[in-house]
């Protein structure tokens, strides 16, 4: 393992994806556990429109998604869509921290924000190129390290910020925030790409709709929206942990922060294990247990009387969504392996995907029934969608031995 690890970050265009991500795991963990509570609670949404308002985000960061990884593919120009989004990133930042409205919100988070979302995948898509091209990697160790540096970064930033919240800060300051952290990459990615030639630059030669073709076969889309709804259920869980946590558990605005980072704390080791684990354990059989786990976590948290009693379901909660938010990267990425940003490009289908399937979750749920009982719908539905998958592809737990 450990080796595996110290020839990763001995690959020069891995290690700066890991550090990107890593950077990009603090800006996000700097927005979302609060981005509900900010726009509801502090500028004024309904739950319906900031459902429709997460919905339409997710839905134009498919299309991004999509043709960004596409494009990347059939021009080999990976360096410069990573810079360009990274730039729409700080502008995204800038524009809620400068001008804080509904207008900006809208802005940012329907627009901004699910273009510069697009460099998520373009880290993985560095991860699959530097593996295609340094045959001492070992793919599902090198991904998963790249996402626990994400999750890892995610742990550790809303704590920090709970603290300066606590001490008095405006939650609106986040988003000054991910404008300094996206400079940040950008002078990562500026100064430290690899400049060597090869399959870094190499052309897909394939058409955009001959592309599209082979992303929508069949068998991909449906495993593609099963694994949507499965991460549906974190998507759900970022948009209710923070409104649980105030109107039903009696808990602050720095609990939220607190929370969020104990559950993304557990998630790196976990995410780490588990490329150990696949060695044995076939992928669908591990996000089957991962989707066990974690709906279990999310449907408890509306199950406690008050926020003193629920910090245990951090343990719980990091290991379900360390097993889903890594092991479903690998499974995705594999039903398109020969295209490093097309593929890639579908793990942020199935993140979006995700975000807006919980958005119309939240919205349905939210209208009729409170904050806890739509965490239940929502796991109810991720769990039969972890079911499906894991009959589909053959309900096999263990991997056969040749």
């Amino acid at each position: 393992m450990l080796q595996a690890i110290k020839e990763s970050w001995n690959d020069r265009l891995l290690r700066l994806a890991f550090m990107c991500i890593t950077l990009m795991g603090v800006g996000v963990a700097a927005v979302v556990p609060f981005q509900s509570v900010i726009g509801i609670e502090r500028l004024g949404f309904s739950n319906a429109a900031y459902a429709i308002m997460t919905t339409l985000g997710a839905g134009f960061s498919v299309a991004a998604s999509i043709s960004v990884g596409i494009y990347s593919d059939q021009t080999g120009r990976y360096r410069e869509v990573l810079t360009g989004c990274t730039i729409v990133g700080i502008c995204a930042g800038l524009c809620v921290f400068v001008l804080p409205a509904k207008a900006t919100f809208l802005l940012a988070h329907v627009v901004l924000f699910p273009i510069a979302a697009t460099t998520f995948t373009q880290y993985f898509a560095m991860a699959s190129l530097a593996t295609s091209n340094n045959d001492r990697l070992d793919k599902d160790v090198s991904l998963s390290l790249i996402r626990a540096a994400f999750a890892g970064a995610f742990g550790l930033t809303p704590p920090l910020l709970a603290v300066a919240v606590a001490g008095g800060m405006d939650l609106l300051a986040v988003y000054g925030f991910v404008a300094l952290v996206n400079t940040v990459v950008l002078l990562l990615v500026i100064t430290q790409w690899p400049h060597e030639r090869g399959s870094l630059s190499k052309q897909s030669g394939i058409t955009f709709f001959a592309a599209l073709r082979e992303l929508s076969e069949t068998a991909v889309l449906v495993r593609l929206g099963l694994i949507a709804v499965i991460v549906s259920m974190n998507n759900l869980y970022n948009i209710v942990l923070g409104l649980i946590i105030l109107n039903h558990l009696g808990g602050s605005e720095s609990d939220v922060g607190w929370f969020a980072g104990g559950v993304a704390l557990v998630e790196a080791p976990v995410m780490l294990m588990g490329a150990m684990i696949l060695r044995h354990i076939t992928r669908t059989g591990m996000i089957f247990v991962g989707v066990l786990i974690y709906a279990i976590f999310v449907a408890s948290l509306g199950l406690f009387p008050q926020m003193e009693s629920v910090w245990i379901m951090i343990i719980p909660g990091g290991i379900g969504a360390g097993i889903l938010l890594s092991i479903t990267v690998g499974y995705v990425q594999d039903l398109v392996a020969s295209r490093p940003g097309a593929g890639s490009s579908l793990v942020s289908v199935s993140h979006f995907g995700g975000t807006m399937f919980a958005s119309l979750v939240f919205a349905a749920g939210a209208s009729v029934i409170d904050y806890v009982g739509t965490a239940w719908i929502g796991c109810a539905l991720g769990l039969c969608a972890g079911i499906a998958l894991f009959i589909i592809d053959g309900a096999r737990l263990r991997k056969v031995v040749a």
